[in-house]
């Protein structure tokens, strides 16, 4: 067995611990928490199709390399796609029993697991460089507790439990992109390296990330 395969089975070591503490999450919620998991399945869907919305809506201005055809359909797909999903996340949040706190729980879920995403590729997998692994452990650590405090002053602390979790979750993707450009010697203070993190988190051969930046 290579360093290169040896390295790929503890990402894949990663991969599984999240996945059944996933699961197990899951399970837990919809013994004792049936609501939120429910609403979640409403919830996340339509929040993906507001991203969705504002990506086509900056491929439709902001590109240039399309025909004027194309440029507005996506135009006007992503205003359809922003105006339909925040129709039914107010439609959501308008059911008596559904609180804006449920933010700071929909939030929550995915903070707690890159968190704990943080933590387990910063203490496993060595290819990384020690600096942003040393520093994820941090601050994926920091995001647990983040998370939990989050949870219990959901009601009491809304607006400050809202921009802890939004700030933890920027930071936590900043730390990852470094982590990951950092197995190929790159650093994230190029802003054209990031384009490369999402071919590394494909799994992506990268015979040679230097001359793709170049090109």
């Amino acid at each position: 067995m290579n360093i290169r395969d040896l390295f790929n089975r503890k990402k894949l070591r990663c991969d599984d611990i999240i996945s059944i503490t996933l699961i197990l999450s899951i399970f837990v919620l919809l013994v004792f928490f049936r609501l939120i998991v429910f609403v979640s399945m409403m919830f996340y869907p339509f929040a993906s199709l507001f991203l969705y919305g504002i990506f086509y809506v900056y491929k439709g201005l902001v590109k240039k390399d399309r025909n004027l055809n194309i440029r507005v359909l996506r135009l006007i797909l992503g205003i359809v796609s922003l105006a339909f999903s925040t129709f039914m996340i107010l439609l959501i949040f308008s059911y008596p029993h559904i609180t804006i706190s449920y933010v700071i729980y929909f939030l929550s879920l995915p903070a707690f697991f890159i968190g704990l995403a943080a933590i387990l590729k910063g203490s496993i997998v060595e290819v990384y460089t020690p600096i942003y692994r040393k520093l994820n452990i941090l601050i994926g650590f920091l995001t647990f507790c983040i998370t939990f405090l989050a949870l219990y002053y959901a009601e009491t602390y809304f607006i400050l439990s809202l921009i802890s979790l939004l700030i933890f979750l920027i930071l936590n993707g900043i730390l990852r992109f470094g982590l990951y450009l950092s197995e190929y010697g790159l650093s994230i203070r190029y802003l054209e390296n990031i384009r490369l993190v999402f071919y590394i988190m494909d799994n992506l051969q990268l015979v040679n990330p230097e001359e793709e930046v170049q090109s």
